[in-house]
């Protein structure tokens, strides 16, 4: 994964897969100043790069750094893939946590063609109607291809800020085997065609795992996501925010004067209320998992209180706190 957020986040993630199967887990902290790094280097079988302008200039001697995120994420997932001693390798990112309702490792033996890659469906979570305890607190949206009236029905006047009934995506992420020949993307991998032109790899869905996507951990959280691409170029926005996402974005915007506005924009969007909850089920688009990481990790799981989330993410995000300072 490719990361820049507080540390429980990405700590939790780095455990959880750890604990749940991964034989390693690689982390590459996009920014070079981060305080994180000697924390997850400290965990066993968690290799932590700092991206940093020495990590560029090897990674790539020509141009350096690159501008778009999604293009630094694509660049370490294939760094990963050619440095790491494993069959498979999944690129996801440290808000997504595989969840595996099935035997995952059996799945993985028995996949017979090494050039099709396997793609784990999204979940999106779905906040709870009232106070969130922790920061993993909800149910989830699986993603849908409804009709746009019973789109409509599902989900009002906010689908137009929707793709596939997920706020993120709804393609989920996807694993090769290592050294098979595919190259990994941010959601799914490519193959060497002819002409030398990058083509979609053929895909597979896993029929064991699903990807738990936790776009935004807190309300805050969202927001400073959503801000973080307005801060980019317009031709790096052109490329990795979609319309469904720029819709989003300006419709907070519009309704996030204060932090108190904020959170009731966030809540408009994301709890489920008690008719959200009833249409979901009505189309068999809500999912209730039972992701505890506390109950896997024990001890070693870190504060999931979501008031010191955010305390620390305001801490590293000076521009945040600017912005909603009351």
């Amino acid at each position: 994964m490719t990361a820049s957020e507080p540390l429980a986040l990405v700590e939790t993630n780095v455990r959880w897969h750890l604990a749940t199967g991964a034989e390693a887990v690689f982390v590459f902290l996009d920014d070079p100043n981060d305080p994180s790094k000697d924390a997850l280097g400290a965990i066993p079988n968690c290799s932590v790069h700092l991206c940093d302008d020495r990590y560029w200039n090897e990674a790539k001697p020509q141009n350096g750094r690159p501008p778009s995120q999604m293009r630094r994420q694509t660049i370490n997932a294939n760094w990963a893939q050619s440095h790491c001693d494993l069959d498979w390798l999944f690129h996801i990112d440290a808000d997504e946590f595989i969840w595996q309702d099935g035997n995952l490792r059996s799945e993985l033996a028995d996949h017979r063609d090494p050039r099709t890659e396997l793609n784990l469906p999204v979940f999106e979570r779905v906040f709870p109607k009232g106070q969130q305890q922790s920061l993993f607190d909800g149910a989830f949206r699986a993603s849908s291809d409804l009709t746009p009236d019973h789109a409509n029905t599902v989900f009002g006047s906010l689908v137009s800020l929707m793709k596939r009934g997920q706020y993120s995506h709804g393609a989920g992420k996807s694993g090769v085997c290592v050294g098979a020949g595919l190259r990994l993307g941010v959601h799914n991998a490519t193959r060497t065609g002819s002409g030398g032109q990058q083509r979609r790899a053929a895909k597979r869905v896993s029929e064991t795992a699903r990807l738990l996507h936790f776009d935004g951990v807190t309300p805050l959280h969202w927001m400073m996501k959503a801000l973080r691409y307005r801060q980019t170029s317009p031709e790096v926005q052109a490329k990795v925010l979609q319309p469904h996402r720029v819709a989003q974005i300006r419709w907070m915007m519009e309704r996030s004067d204060t932090m108190d506005s904020m959170r009731q924009a966030h809540r408009c969007m994301f709890s489920l209320t008690d008719e959200r909850r009833l249409k979901l089920n009505a189309f068999g688009l809500l999912r209730e998992v039972p992701f505890k990481p506390k109950g896997v990790l024990g001890a070693d799981c870190p504060n999931l209180d979501p008031d010191a989330f955010d305390t620390e993410l305001l801490r590293r995000t000076p521009w945040l706190r600017e912005l909603f300072e009351e």
